[in-house]
């Protein structure tokens, strides 16, 4: 399958304004409550920034990909965000977070969701998030997307 399979139309938000993860966090849940993908919005929004607090997913690059299971997940679900202003947050690099891949997935798939979490995960060492950066317009992060599947070599 393709990350981009993952993907809803409206779950890809450019040059967003937030002050912390938590706020881009929940404008991701938000967008993917509203395509009905998940339920539950604010509980799920929790659910993702509790596991945030147990340890950051800040990756480098200036990624962070904020991560849960959760009952409120139909199927797991990716969604991606572009910061106006970088957050000044730990990571492994030390480089400030731009980017927020969210990943959200129902209880009983965690073997997917490591799937795609390890394949992000490589994609930092590509151009891919660059590529990221300089996406305008939702579609602009959709071809992103699609473009990274074209080139994949897993």
């Amino acid at each position: 399958m393709k990350l981009l399979d993952y993907t809803t139309d409206n779950g890809f938000l450019p040059h967003i304004k937030c002050t912390c993860v938590d706020e881009a966090v929940t404008q991701l849940v938000e967008v993917l409550e509203s395509s009905g993908v998940v339920t539950d919005g604010p509980n799920l929004a929790a659910e993702v920034m509790r596991r945030e607090q147990e340890g950051s997913t800040a990756i480098g690059g200036g990624l962070v990909i904020p991560h849960a299971r959760h009952e409120g997940a139909k199927s797991l679900t990716v969604a991606v965000a572009t910061l106006a202003e970088p957050l000044d947050i730990p990571s492994e690099d030390g480089e400030p977070v731009d980017i927020v891949i969210l990943l959200v997935g129902p209880v009983q798939n965690s073997r997917l969701m490591l799937w795609v979490l390890a394949r992000l995960a490589r994609m930092v060492k590509s151009d891919f998030l660059d590529d990221l950066r300089g996406a305008k317009t939702k579609l602009d992060l959709r071809k992103v997307f699609a473009g990274a599947d074209d080139q994949r070599s897993d």
